[in-house]
């Protein structure tokens, strides 16, 4: 039976390039804000709480909109689909790394792409790209 872990992510844009974090558990791959959602939880609360946990900001909630929806099987994991909801949105603050993260980047479609998650390299780089969100 072919298993289904939704999560969401918040795209936040800078001169054209997209914010994308590394954590201390995976140092060798960036990837997009936000993560799995919470039982009971909006798509909206968890961006909220995961942005908050991983670089200490809150999101300007009138500048969240929905950008699309991003669906592949989860690497490394059989039987598994990762379905992530993506929004646009702004910060409040600005962006440092939590305890959970080892660093955050900003990247655009020029930037090397051999150290991004396979999510962020086959389908939210070339959406973002081809939609004019980034260069």
């Amino acid at each position: 039976m072919r298993r289904i872990i939704n999560k969401v992510a918040l795209a936040v844009f800078k001169d054209n390039k997209l914010l994308l974090v590394r954590s201390h558990k995976n140092e060798k791959v960036f990837y997009s804000l936000g993560g799995k959602i919470d039982e009971g939880e909006t798509d909206i609360d968890c961006l909220k709480r995961e942005v908050r946990e991983e670089i200490g900001c809150d999101i300007d909630l009138k500048s969240v909109k929905f950008l699309n929806q991003f669906e592949e099987i989860a690497h490394g994991k059989e039987n598994t689909w990762l379905v992530i909801r993506m929004y646009e949105g702004k910060l409040i603050g600005e962006a440092k790394p939590s305890s959970e993260i080892a660093e955050i980047g900003w990247f655009d479609s020029k930037s090397d792409r051999s150290n991004l998650s396979e999510m962020a390299r086959r389908q939210f780089m070339p959406w973002l790209t081809e939609h004019g969100y980034i260069n």
